[in-house]
């Protein structure tokens, strides 16, 4: 019943986006870009600014809690939607579905600030269709208090002496993810077997763990009402400046690194005024201000030099490079191998 409801609620979202955009023009004369963003993921002063500093353009922002619904809006037919912020593993998926449409990096003046970072992207690795707006890690935030020590492995998640103190993420990639690197398997494995063992991990585990959430998460941290959780490096950063026992490490076995990636889409009928949006988005002092908005990284070297010091000296928001060194991308799953994962999380779930 949630998800036939949550299916119904993407849809009349979907439908009032799309009966919301019949003309690309508002009454003042200014061309709409229709923006599809995480929430709470951009400073409110931002697109304030735009508008001012773009008299011509309105941005018309509607936020979505994931990924999958992220897609199912933007691709239903009829619906306008003009610049969406997908992860790695979704603008794969758009890329290969051919509904992106190509970035001119000859009219962005801040596509230089990023090119850098660009290259590391292994899903676009030339900025053809997307350009990163924050990045982070997948790792292990833990209060150092209730630990009793330092933390650097995976191992701690499935420690005994952590009974009810540990927290798990209930999201089939990242937690049957973790099972898989503490495994010593690939994040995004085809592999049937390797699967099967990261959910028995996760079953095993199960009589240890207090909770299974996501956003709540951050909150039970904060509190002290738990030792170890899997988490966001943003969540993490912002719940280390509540609480100064927490603590955030990238486990030595590695973890998930992401990127949030700005892209156009190929239906779009207003592809100049939807550039000049993502490209001051990608100007250093915009940049910086939705770094310490939101606490994510941002993936500009000249937009870091204008963060609060305070934010740059937390490893959540600014980990150290060799830390990264084991972390892999998500990447896109054929619905067959996505089967796998998920059968491997219902084992988990009805155990």
């Amino acid at each position: 019943m949630k998800k036939l409801c949550s299916i119904l609620l993407i849809c009349l979202l979907a439908a009032g986006i799309c009966a919301g955009c019949a003309s690309t023009e508002t009454a003042g004369g200014r061309t709409v870009v229709h923006f599809l963003n995480w929430g709470d993921y951009i400073d409110p002063a931002v697109i304030p600014m735009f508008e001012e500093e773009n008299p011509d353009i309105k941005i018309n922002m509607t936020t979505v809690p994931s990924n999958e619904e992220m897609y199912v809006i933007a691709t239903t037919e009829g619906t306008q939607i003009d610049v969406v912020v997908p992860s790695e593993y979704m603008i794969q998926r758009l890329m290969l579905e051919d509904r992106l449409a190509g970035l001119d990096h000859s009219k962005m003046e801040n596509y230089g600030y990023v090119e850098d970072f660009v290259e590391t992207c292994t899903y676009d690795p030339n900025g053809q269709y997307s350009v990163p707006y924050t990045w982070g890690t997948f790792g292990l935030l833990y209060n150092i208090e209730l630990t009793g020590g330092e933390i650097d492995s995976w191992d701690a998640l499935f420690d005994p002496k952590y009974e009810k103190q540990i927290l798990m993420y209930d999201s089939i990639r990242d937690s049957v993810g973790l099972a898989l690197i503490k495994l010593g398997y690939s994040i995004n494995t085809k592999n049937q077997q390797e699967i099967d063992e990261a959910a028995e991990l996760l079953v095993e585990q199960k009589p240890l763990v207090l909770a299974y959430g996501t956003d709540d998460l951050r909150m039970t941290m904060i509190n002290g009402s738990a030792a170890l959780a899997p988490m966001y490096a943003g969540d993490a950063a912002y719940s280390m400046m509540d609480n100064p026992d927490l603590r955030y490490v990238i486990p030595r076995e590695g973890a998930n690194i992401f990127v949030d990636g700005m892209c156009i889409l190929k239906t779009t009928d207003v592809y100049d005024a939807a550039l000049r949006f993502v490209d001051f988005m990608m100007r250093p002092d915009i940049a910086a201000l939705n770094a310490e908005y939101n606490c994510y990284s941002t993936p500009e070297d000249d937009a870091l030099a204008l963060v609060d010091p305070e934010l740059l000296e937390n490893t959540a928001f600014n980990p150290p490079k060799e830390d990264l060194a084991n972390c892999e991308y998500y990447e896109h799953l054929e619905k067959d191998i996505l089967r796998m994962y998920e059968d491997a999380w219902m084992k988990v779930k009805i155990a």
